[in-house]
């Protein structure tokens, strides 16, 4: 997997890393976390490692309403962090053992294009931002990194240090389902998060991502749209499950046909969207 790799550099800084990633001199530099399985393909050409894992870029802040997951904090932080919203600490558990967790991060995720992750969805559907550092400073909504007309992906001398994203107040919920081939599998057949900000039994904001199955994850701003200024009652919530499966575009492999995953689309939104009501509301729908 790494068999061309002639260096390896333990950088101390976010600087001292992007001055490594930056070097020309016909090496190809990979910027490594230690979820090397996420990076196989890249690791294949690297010639040089430069370790970003003590450059300080894991920490998890929460200041007010703004959330800042750091680049290399890793899954098992996120699940530890008792101030980040449950459905984010759900999303980051779903992944694997603690093993397994304690060295994957969302820097290794997007520079894998490993888009299978349930935290992913998660972070998709609470608008999040990312800082991307290297020969400059820029900040990409998540959701570039997966649409197919304007696709953002992380380069060999780029690093994501941020992940950040605004708490909703008030009456807030959110729910993440899945269904995988057991209890245990990192890989969901399907994932759906769905966030609801209610006022009474009026839906003020909801959000609702897709993902596992698919090329990557989406947003259904259509049934977002449906559902926002409603009552949400039985009949509303069953009629945006309905609409979900012609909206996704699910591939086939070992663990379910495109067709399956459509099946089971509607039914996974309709659970997401009545436990984020109960998180919110604290009863039943």
């Amino acid at each position: 997997m790494i068999g061309n790799a002639q260096e390896y550099y333990h950088a101390i800084s976010l600087r001292d890393a992007l001055k490594q990633l930056g070097k020309n001199d016909q090496q190809i530099p990979v910027p490594v976390t230690g979820a090397f399985h996420l990076i196989a393909g890249k690791l294949r050409a690297a010639t040089a490692l430069v370790d970003i894992s003590a450059a300080g870029l894991d920490t998890i802040k929460v200041e007010g309403k703004k959330v800042t997951i750091g680049g290399t904090a890793t899954f098992q932080q996120i699940v530890k962090s008792k101030d980040l919203p449950p459905v984010i600490r759900k999303a980051a558990q779903a992944y694997s053992t603690i093993i397994q967790r304690n060295t994957t991060t969302l820097q290794d995720a997007l520079f894998g294009y490993a888009t299978y992750f349930d935290l992913l969805t998660a972070l998709l559907s609470h608008d999040t931002q990312v800082t991307v550092a290297g020969k400059g400073k820029k900040v990409v909504p998540l959701a570039q990194f997966f649409s197919k007309d304007n696709r953002t992906v992380l380069g060999n001398q780029e690093v994501a240090t941020e992940f950040t994203f605004k708490l909703l107040s008030g009456d807030v919920g959110g729910s993440l389902q899945r269904i995988a081939l057991t209890d245990g599998d990192a890989v969901a057949i399907l994932n759906v998060v769905a966030v609801l900000k209610m006022t009474g039994k009026k839906v003020t904001e909801a959000r609702i991502a897709v993902g596992g199955g698919l090329p990557a994850p989406v947003r259904l701003p259509a049934i977002e749209q449906e559902l926002a200024g409603k009552t949400l009652d039985t009949a509303l919530v069953e009629s945006a499950a309905g609409r979900v499966a012609g909206m996704i575009e699910p591939e086939s492999d070992f663990r379910g046909s495109a067709q399956y995953r459509k099946q089971i689309s509607g039914v996974l939104v309709r659970r997401a969207l009545e436990e984020a009501f109960q998180m919110a509301k604290g009863r039943s729908l």
